[in-house]
């Protein structure tokens, strides 16, 4: 069993100490793209997923949940990314947290998933991007997906440790 340690007055002010010590300012701006800007920034490469992340990717169940998700309007979870430019004209963003879903909504619009297993919309297993009535397309591309955008001073180790 563990004992708990006394803590005292002292403990706390260092252990306030501690923390303002090795808090990072973190600088960042959100974004709001819809879905079909997001997929086509990932595809002419404005926004990239780092090497060694390339060949990570959800099982066929995930992805289609995910999908699932997006139809149905819930919402999902931040994309962050950091603003890597070297140069004033590159303005690349770099994919922290989110590179499978961006891939699963890529694979979506390209007819690369059809959709499985799905709980609430059972009526689209089997469907791909394709199969859609064209305005619920429409609806789809539409939908918006929310970034978090690092600035480039925001420290790598920092950016390393997040996630």
């Amino acid at each position: 069993m563990f004992n708990s340690p006394i803590i005292t007055e002292q403990k706390v002010k260092s252990a306030e100490e501690q923390i303002q010590e090795n808090q990072k300012r973190v600088e960042y701006n959100t974004l709001e793209y819809p879905i079909e800007v997001l997929v086509d920034k990932y595809l002419n490469d404005e926004i990239f997923t780092p090497n060694g992340y390339q060949n990570l990717s959800w099982d066929d169940d995930h992805r289609s949940n995910f999908i699932e998700y997006i139809v149905l309007g819930l919402p999902i979870p931040y994309i962050i990314v950091v603003d890597v430019s070297q140069e004033e004209d590159d303005a690349r963003l770099e994919v922290i947290d989110g590179t499978q879903r961006i891939r699963t909504i890529v694979e979506f619009l390209n007819n690369d998933l059809t959709l499985c297993n799905l709980k609430k919309l059972t009526e689209l297993n089997g469907f791909k991007f394709q199969d859609l009535l064209n305005s619920r397309q429409r609806r789809f591309k539409r939908n918006t997906v929310r970034l978090v955008q690092l600035t480039p001073d925001t420290a790598k180790e920092f950016r390393q440790h997040l996630f």
